[in-house]
């Protein structure tokens, strides 16, 4: 195993092996970055089976093929459809980057199907859109002049020149009816307008100072204790001034006519905001009628089944909750996963974990092998190096890529025998998966269970499937997690991604694991360390009031499902979740802010401030936390642990947090389900609360462009279908 070395200066270095870095430095929000530069060292070559070349050359060739079919039709209209209005459309056949040969394509009766469902769940977000922008146009013929003469109001069409409109107050994604600045190109979307009419504008929150000092290497092993000298307590900045400003601006806009805000806001404090379009009111409205009319005539039918998880080969255990009936979560195997089935759970907000998923992929997913792929298709000095995250300190580190892979094999080691926690997060950082890594991504990709939901171009309940090829589109994947792993629960410096939420629905393949079994004087080493990391903590804990979930006796009589030891040793168990039910984000949150003091996070601080506990991703619940939750609040996730070759799905609006047991690597894609318009339109207004320094403000999705374009896809569908009819 590689140690960790202390330099003279105090800052903690990598020695293991041949290669080192530095950490210590810190710098903007949580991004912590150490620049020390490693010694360069040779870089092995491993070479691939004859079959793989091939393989690759004839998906990069394809690839290039794809690209130049797609520059000779840029400026093609795929045709009428049926709306009174041509708008670009992508078919589902034509302007792929994966071979459609390789996937499975649905017969028609399937596309019907797949399209009744999906104009069912849009239509009602597709008529509140209509009717918010019809009172924004009313308020603007009032404006004029018009009165109730509203349809003889003529908007103006902005110029986006196929970039991404975003609100200059909240952040938020624009994709039709907006108000803007002839002056200066300020731009507020229709629900900041209206909470500027309403004198409660939320979206534009001031940027917050993280304070994480760094306290010395001996720190987080408990041997430094009490604050560091100087600490400015401010935590917020400018609040008094944007307040004053914001009322000031909220008050000039209740007689409706809206006007650019000052300088200190980011307008100009002179023009006046007038409404602007991206797209044709006439057209969003017969796309409208035209829904509601074949929705009538198609009605949806539910063809989910009404079954109950319990005990069996395709269930698993996952919580001990009282009572209720979604303590097992749907395990099927990959060979006899029914979608109906999915759907039904889906529906109702539950997980999903399928097995088996890489018995016949035919490709290696060793991080080692990984990287001779890439070092083998990319001339990119960046390759040179990957930007890691220790765990201990949550500090961004740079490691040459031998190094880090070697630590993932073999392990690393602190000079006291505490374990290295390095984790890559969206590897390779600087590149597409599917550009640098084709052919493991297209096996990745045809592998998925539920191609309906998960395919990102054939995906007929994939609501980022129906954006047009000349729209810009979020990076929903995939992406490789590639970390370090430790079976035991450590409590500070574990492997872990801390509560979240994820921007949409996820699929999260585990590839591969390494196990490191540590030496009888290691576990010794962390038994004493542990216990010097709980003296520390009693110390500070008792200075802030709060107290350690261990020495809570309710806590103790209080049971959460406990995954089984043979289980938990099983050869290919690789990461544990935790996964919360929508319903009990409001007493998680609650919990969150209540205890938040006693949690840890940057260079082992403790955390000083919640801004919203389930987006700031600063807390990883510990066994005693969850009891802790379940005995006060009556909650508690699912839990389970996760084995090579299973994919777990992740509905939008579960929050959750995962720990590795092992080293593992990971690849992960994000959807957009039917089922799940609603919680991430919730998750869009969330974001748009949030300061504007906060690791989760921006909009990414662009749900609404989205619910309007796969409303236009059912309806060609529909069409269609009704025309064969």
């Amino acid at each position: 195993m590689g140690t960790i070395g202390v330099e003279s200066n105090s800052r903690i270095w990598f020695g293991a092996a041949r290669a080192g870095f530095e950490l210590g430095n810190f710098g903007r929000d949580h991004e912590f970055l150490a620049r020390e530069r490693s010694k360069p060292i040779r870089l092995s070559k491993r070479r691939r089976c004859d079959d793989d070349q091939i393989e690759l050359d004839r998906v990069r060739k394809q690839r290039k093929a794809s690209i130049e079919r797609k520059e000779k039709s840029k400026h093609r209209c795929h045709g009428d459809v049926g709306l009174g209005k041509k708008m670009p459309s992508e078919r589902l056949s034509e302007d792929s980057e994966f071979d459609s040969s390789s996937i499975c394509e649905e017969d028609k009766d399937k596309q019907v199907e797949y399209a009744r469902c999906m104009l069912h769940h849009v239509l009602p977000y597709l008529q509140d859109f209509c009717k918010e922008q019809l009172n924004e146009k009313r308020i603007e013929a009032q404006n004029r002049g018009l009165g109730v003469f509203y349809n003889q109001l003529d908007i103006e069409k902005a110029e986006c020149n196929g970039e991404r409109v975003y609100c200059d107050n909240c952040s938020t994604s624009i994709f039709d009816f907006h108000r803007s600045c002839k002056n200066c190109g300020y731009e507020l979307c229709l629900t900041c307008c209206q909470e500027l009419r309403a004198g409660n504008l939320q979206g534009n929150c001031a940027e917050i100072s993280y304070h994480y000092p760094y306290r010395g290497n001996g720190y987080p092993h408990g041997e430094i204790w009490g604050p560091p000298t100087e600490i400015d307590q401010n935590t917020t900045s400018h609040i008094p001034d944007y307040q004053a400003q914001t009322a000031s601006w909220c008050e000039d806009s209740k007689n409706h006519v809206i006007s650019c805000p000052p300088t200190e806001l980011g307008g100009c404090g002179v023009g006046l905001l007038e409404l602007k379009s991206l797209i044709s009111y006439q057209w969003l409205i017969q796309l409208r009628n035209k829904a509601k009319e074949l929705d009538e005539d198609w009605p949806h039918v539910d063809e989910g089944c009404s079954c109950h998880c319990a005990m069996g080969v395709e269930s698993r255990k996952a919580s001990e909750r009282k009572h209720l009936h979604d303590n097992y979560i749907y395990c099927p195997s990959s060979n006899k996963a029914e979608l109906s089935h999915f759907k039904e759970h889906w529906s109702r907000g539950e997980p999903v974990v399928v097995r088996n998923l890489l018995q016949s992929s035919g490709l290696s997913w060793k991080p080692n092998d990984l990287w001779a792929a890439v070092n083998g298709s990319s001339t990119d000095p960046e390759m040179a190096q990957v930007r890691a995250i220790d765990c201990l300190s949550c500090c961004q580190v740079d490691i040459e890529p031998d190094a880090f892979f070697e630590g993932y094999e073999y392990g690393r080691l602190h000079p006291n025998l505490w374990p290295v926690m390095l984790k890559l997060k969206d590897w390779p950082t600087y590149h597409r998966f599917e550009d640098i890594l084709p052919l493991h991504c297209s096996k990745y990709i045809c592998a998925l269970p539920f191609q309906a939901y998960t395919n990102p171009k054939y995906g007929m309940l994939n609501l980022a499937s129906c954006l047009p090829s000349d729209v810009p589109k979020p990076d929903l994947g995939p992406k490789s997690y590639i970390a370090y792993g430790f079976r035991e629960e450590l409590g500070r410096g574990d492997s872990v991604t801390k509560i979240h939420l994820d921007v949409a629905d996820a699929v999260n393949v585990l590839m591969d694991v390494s196990d490191v079994e540590p030496s009888s004087e290691q576990e010794n080493a962390i038994k004493h360390l542990k216990h010097k990391h709980k003296e520390q903590d009693q110390v500070e804990f008792s200075r802030n009031r709060t107290l350690r979930t261990d020495e809570c006796e309710t806590t103790k009589k209080c049971q959460v499902v406990r995954i089984h030891e043979a289980y938990d040793r099983a050869k290919t168990a690789g990461a544990l979740w935790d996964i919360f039910r929508r319903e009990d984000v409001p007493p998680l949150k609650k919990f969150l802010e209540k205890y938040f003091p006693e949690f840890r996070h940057i260079h082992c601080n403790l955390v000083d401030q919640v801004v919203n506990p389930v987006h700031d991703e600063t807390f990883y619940l510990t066994v005693e936390h969850k009891k802790r939750l379940k005995s006060e609040f009556g909650i508690e996730p699912w839990s389970f642990v996760q084995h090579v070759g299973e994919a777990v799905f992740i509905p939008a609006g579960c929050p959750h947090q995962v720990r590795n047991l092992k080293s593992c690597t990971k690849i992960a894609m994000d959807f957009v389900s039917p089922e799940s318009i609603g919680p991430c339109i919730s998750l869009t207004d969330d974001f748009r609360r949030l300061p504007k320094n906060h690791r989760a403000k921006e909009d990414k999705l662009e749900i609404k462009k989205m619910i309007v374009y796969a409303a236009q896809r059912a309806v060609e569908v529909l069409l269609d279908a009704g025309k064969r009819k």
